[in-house]
């Protein structure tokens, strides 16, 4: 009986309740208070020396600007160590140039005779890739049926974009929207982002332009047949640029000419050769398909009987 009397003291001494013939609610837990954080001592404080200050100084906002600087091992067909931009296309021409006036005035003539249908043209050419080039070969290009073509030419597409992103100073020039009477129809390009870092949209030479180019040369190389088709598709890119407002003429006539040297130099390579051999299977099943495929019936030469009859004089003799 005592036992039992201490038992009840001592339970409600720490909070317990008796059980209750009603089901029970699950008690809510308090909120522990957040844990402080120990005060430092001034005298455990270490100043930062001169040394760990330039440790942590924060990048300059050139620095920022600057794309990073292509490697070697990233290329597979060309190097840009060893490609001379400046050998290869001149500087663009000055903002106070003759030259320059006559572009500007070249791009405001488009700009005042193109119509919804020339609009519609230069958008289609922004989705520009390999399968651009399928009307002027013949043929349907698609990636999982020719992988191997494929990876060839997105590794020429990097080559080129990690040799643009090293261009000379003097290469550097505005775009033409510059001029508040030249408004293009394609959406502006101010700024890229190439690896995480903001640079200003060069205009010279033209990029689509020089992609074009390069692909169409390389086509051309394994498709001799179909060199003047596979040129003149990428002679539309660049059109479509000037039409559009966004490059200058000469940002295009820039392009095709470095492209067509880019190209020479990658045809030329111990690279190219050994890549197509790996493509000459694949090849060859365009080539067996384009054979196969039927053959446009030309019409027929009009026969005596199927010419039409001259009409009958009005004074007959």
């Amino acid at each position: 009986m005592q036992s039992t009397f201490l038992a009840i003291l001592l339970g409600t001494a720490v909070g317990c309740q008796a059980p209750a013939t009603a089901p029970k609610q699950a008690a809510v837990p308090a909120a522990s208070p957040a844990p402080q954080q120990p005060a430092l001592d001034a005298s455990q404080v270490t100043p930062p020396t001169d040394s760990s200050r330039e440790s942590i100084k924060e990048p300059s906002k050139e620095a920022l600007r600057e794309p990073a600087k292509p490697k070697q091992s990233e290329c597979k067909f060309l190097c840009p160590e060893s490609v001379d931009l400046t050998a290869l296309v001149e500087a663009p021409p000055k903002p106070a140039s003759a030259e320059h006036a006559k572009d500007e005035a070249t791009l405001l003539w488009l700009q005042d005779r193109r119509m919804r249908e020339d609009e519609s043209r230069a958008w289609r050419s922004l989705s520009f890739d390999l399968t651009w080039f399928d009307e002027a070969l013949d043929a349907r290009l698609d990636p999982t049926w020719y992988p191997i073509i494929f990876r060839t030419f997105n590794e020429v597409r990097n080559d080129v974009s990690l040799l643009m992103m090293d261009l000379p100073e003097s290469f550097k020039r505005e775009r033409p929207h510059a001029n508040p009477l030249i408004l293009p129809c394609l959406p502006r390009e101010d700024a890229i982002t190439v690896s995480g870092k903001v640079t200003l949209a060069n205009g010279y030479p033209c990029g689509p332009a020089l992609r074009a180019t390069v692909f169409a040369a390389l086509l051309s190389n394994l498709f001799e047949d179909r060199k003047d088709a596979l040129m003149e598709r990428a002679r539309e890119v660049g059109f479509a640029r000037t039409l559009g407002g966004v490059n200058y003429p000469s940002d295009v006539r820039a392009a095709e000419q470095l492209g067509t040297a880019l190209a020479r130099q990658i045809i030329a390579g111990d690279a190219w050769t050994k890549r197509k051999v790996e493509l000459q299977d694949e090849l060859a099943v365009i080539v067996q398909l384009r054979e196969r495929a039927p053959k446009p019936v030309e019409p027929e030469p009009a026969t005596d009987a199927a010419k039409p009859r001259e009409p009958a004089s009005a004074n007959p003799k």
